[in-house]
């Protein structure tokens, strides 16, 4: 028998200290509903379940994003039903003006009538917007074309790709003037080239425009290039091999053109233009260029980024509205021949109002349906992280239950242990 050594005691204090510290944890997991409340506890669960917790975050920003650009295209819808209503009105008094038994002052209070119509259709064209985003001018609307059979990529428009060599077809792009960017990047190995030639009509300011070095790289033959920009900022750029395929930039002030240009050599160039004030020229200028990824930035449709990747997009062209576009700035039913004339017109631009509100409505399906798929997603998605993070509170109460049953065993014993060296006493009475 020792005194100095309570070797029973050491041993059920170690056993409370285990209990007590189960007992913590079980009171931690019922109090907080988590049974992952620090790395500690799971290490492969806590990370499992923080990445699901970033991923919900995205899911709710990108329903967020699909409800306010589902806002955007019932507000487009309510607007293009608004003027559908007012065409028809306009295509039943052109059919009543057409009738050769009305007078001139009827003829005029029909005139009149027509002239209201098309001066409220080009109210609510212009000043229809949601969070200052006017949804009729045409920046919702970057249409492009392109034939490719190499690699050519466009903000908002999806990859075309193929093998062998490229070409490239129409492209038109909405952009801001005031500076364009273009930037080459990268000369693999090839015997093409391109040449980039500069030229405005109205004067010469060679201080406006910037260069960076690395041009003049000659690999090749060259490809006839061409930019073409005037004061407003609108323009072209062509890249050909023989003056048919070409790139079309349209736009107001102030936006870039990136131009990325092969991917394999060490050396990329760069140039800046700032186009600033009025039209001039820049002649006798060449970039050198092989395989090229041509990439346009600018206003372009109203994307809508619906999920937590890149790919995650979609992308919703709203055309540009008014009356020219609809054929109907000069209707005129002052007479039956040219009311007979005005008829075919407004009945063309009840077709292109179809036309534009069958899109918008394809749109808004296609954004209900992104909204099913992110509520469906964002509930298995939390049902799983559910399994691996939240408490079972029925199976940690009984654990609880347990380890308190423990610790008051243990704090027991401990007494009884602490009192065993009391019994050496009795040998020295």
């Amino acid at each position: 028998m020792r005194i100095n050594s309570n070797i029973t005691a050491y041993i059920t204090n170690n056993v409370l200290l285990r209990n007590e510290k189960n007992f913590g944890l079980s009171t931690a997991k019922l109090s907080s509903g988590y049974k992952i409340n620090n790395a500690g506890d799971d290490p492969t669960g806590y990370a499992i379940t923080n990445r699901m917790r970033v991923q919900l975050a995205a899911l709710e920003s990108a329903d967020v994003n699909a409800t306010t650009g589902k806002s955007v295209l019932e507000t487009a819808d309510s607007a293009l039903s608004e003027i559908t209503s007012m065409i028809q009105r306009m295509n039943e008094l052109s059919i009543k003006a057409a009738n050769g038994t009305l007078s001139s002052s009827d003829r005029e209070s029909i005139q009149a009538e027509v002239d209201q119509l098309n001066r409220e259709i080009t109210r609510i064209t212009k000043q229809t917007e949601l969070n200052e985003r006017k949804l009729f001018d045409g920046s919702m609307d970057n249409t492009g074309y392109c034939t490719n059979d190499y690699r050519v990529q466009v903000d908002s428009y999806s990859e075309v790709t193929s093998s062998g060599s490229y070409t490239l077809s129409k492209i038109e792009e909405n952009i801001a003037g005031g500076k364009l960017t273009l930037t080459v990047e990268g000369f693999p190995e090839s015997t093409d080239s391109v040449t980039m030639s500069f030229n405005y009509p109205k004067y010469h300011d060679d201080e406006k425009m910037t260069f960076d070095t690395g041009l003049n790289k000659n690999i090749g033959t060259a490809i006839t290039s061409g930019l073409y920009v005037d004061g407003e900022g609108r323009g072209s750029v062509k890249i050909c091999a023989d003056g048919s395929q070409y790139i079309t930039v349209n736009g107001k002030n102030g936006e870039s053109l990136t131009l990325h240009l092969g991917k394999e050599a060490t050396n990329p160039v760069q140039s800046t233009e700032t186009f600033n004030g009025d039209t001039y020229a820049i002649t006798n200028y060449s970039i050198n260029i092989s395989d090229a990824e041509i990439s346009l930035t600018g206003k372009g449709a109203l994307r809508l980024q619906v999920g937590a990747n890149e790919e995650a997009k979609i992308d919703c062209k709203i055309p540009e509205l008014n009356l020219a576009k609809m054929d109907l700035d000069d209707i005129d039913l002052t007479t039956a021949k040219s009311a007979t004339g005005a008829l075919e017109k407004v009945q063309h631009a009840l077709t292109y109002i179809n036309n534009v509100r069958s899109t918008v409505g394809a749109y808004q399906n296609r954004v209900e349906q992104t909204l099913d798929y992110l509520a469906a997603n964002t509930e298995n998605l939390t049902s799983a992280m559910s399994r691996i993070r939240d408490t079972d509170m029925a199976d940690e109460m009984t654990n609880y239950a347990n380890q308190q049953i423990l610790v008051q065993a243990a704090t027991s014993m401990l007494a009884q242990a602490n009192q065993a060296p009391q019994q050496a006493l009795q040998l020295l009475q």
